[in-house]
């Protein structure tokens, strides 16, 4: 199944702060970073429901799935998102360091 991918309002805040960090200390490394994030958002398209589910899962009703993506550097970064039929609706983007999500990050 194809599945259209979505960033939700704060996911997208999230994506435009994280590319913005990176930019400013390296631009090479956004770079690295946004063909990662593109790698990521491909295997969303393809098979979404193929990924895991997240930590937070236990937090809301609907389910809630996860995916984690490298950098060359190997720096971690996963994408939480839930499914509504065809659509992939990432809730958030989560960066090395960054605190678990809470309930209200789920909305």
């Amino acid at each position: 199944m194809s599945f259209r991918v979505i960033l939700e309002p704060g996911a997208h805040r999230q994506f435009k702060a994280i590319a913005r960090w990176l930019n400013d200390r390296s631009p090479s490394g956004a770079d690295r970073w946004l063909d990662a994030f593109d790698k990521a958002l491909d295997q969303l398209e393809r098979n979404a429901d193929g990924c895991a589910l997240a930590p937070e899962n236990s937090l809301v009703k609907r389910e809630i799935r996860q995916t984690l993506f490298k950098t060359p550097r190997g720096r971690m970064y996963r994408m939480v998102f839930t499914i509504v039929e065809s659509d992939v609706r990432v809730l958030a983007i989560r960066g090395p360091g960054q605190a678990p999500l809470k309930r209200r990050d789920l909305r």
